[in-house]
């Protein structure tokens, strides 16, 4: 048993490593933009490089969000994310976990009345979903602080009012 942990320590070590050091470039859809994302393992953060300028500032609070194109739940949660982006000065961007191509992600973010940025591709999905520490389940929205440090994670329909407060929270 003692070696199984230590096996296991050591390959969650060497996980770590190569993630921390990592800096990736992923493409949005809805609408079309280029983010390279910088996340660092060993400290917990996950920032954004090189933004475009119709993001809010680098230094500001961000969410992320993990969606699946079968999640029956994930429509509504759009509704709630369309409103509170509205409403709010925060960068959203979506990550469809299951989408076969650009195409196929556009038609589902057609149907389902999303506006927010959508990353689609696959190692774009595997890299952010790392770096909240999996993804276990969808909906899946995972606050990320001013100074790129994660803040607090929800699981399943996350009402508007709870994530005013967890923004509110974050600002303070």
């Amino acid at each position: 048993m003692g070696v199984y942990k230590i096996k296991n320590y050591i390959l969650a070590l060497i996980t770590l490593f190569f993630i921390a050091c990592a800096d990736n470039e992923f493409k949005t859809i809805n609408p079309s933009s280029s983010l390279k994302f910088a996340f660092n393992g060993f400290k917990n953060e996950l920032s954004l490089q090189n933004a475009s300028s119709n993001l809010s500032a680098q230094n500001e609070p961000f969410l992320l969000v993990f969606f699946t194109k079968d999640c029956g739940v994930c429509k509504e949660q759009i509704k709630i994310l369309e409103d509170f982006k509205k409403q709010n000065d925060i960068d959203i961007f979506v990550v469809l976990n299951d989408a076969k191509d650009k195409e196929d992600a556009l038609s589902w973010a057609r149907q389902k009345g999303l506006s927010l940025p959508l990353f689609y591709e696959s190692k774009a999905a595997r890299f952010l979903s790392q770096a909240v520490g999996g993804i276990y389940g969808v909906p899946v929205l995972s606050f990320w602080d001013k100074e790129h440090k994660a803040g607090a994670q929800f699981l399943g329909l996350t009402p508007k009012s709870v994530l005013e407060n967890e923004l509110k929270r974050l600002k303070t």
